[in-house]
């Protein structure tokens, strides 16, 4: 058997770099507009998940970006809160770490 390994480090890099290259500003209509691309079906069990975080943290701003694996991420600032997605493999709320890095990632700007 093949012992895989993964660079985790490298990895970590290279979505950092992506993202940093790719994080913009999303205004509330093209938030909506992703959620309505992203949950075509109401009864996806991300649906309302996806549109609470946008209502909560309606007032504030939230930034857009995708990584090198096409993974893209929501994240809101002032809320400390964040979403990944990957359209038709999966989706997630961003785990503390990556909060950290996306926090560096916006205040550099």
């Amino acid at each position: 058997m093949q012992n895989d390994h993964i660079d985790i480090g490298n990895m970590i890099k290279e979505r950092r770099k992506s993202v940093e290259e790719s994080i913009r500003p999303i205004s509330n209509a093209e938030l909506k507009t992703l959620q309505e691309s992203l949950f075509t079906d109401p009864l996806h069990p991300w649906a309302e998940p996806f549109r609470l975080f946008a209502g909560e943290n309606g007032g504030e701003i939230f930034y857009h970006a995708t990584t090198s694996e096409h993974v893209q991420v929501v994240y809101c600032r002032a809320k400390e809160k964040g979403i990944w997605f990957r359209p038709g493999v999966g989706i997630g709320i961003i785990q503390p770490m990556a909060l950290g890095i996306l926090r560096e990632i916006v205040d550099s700007q």
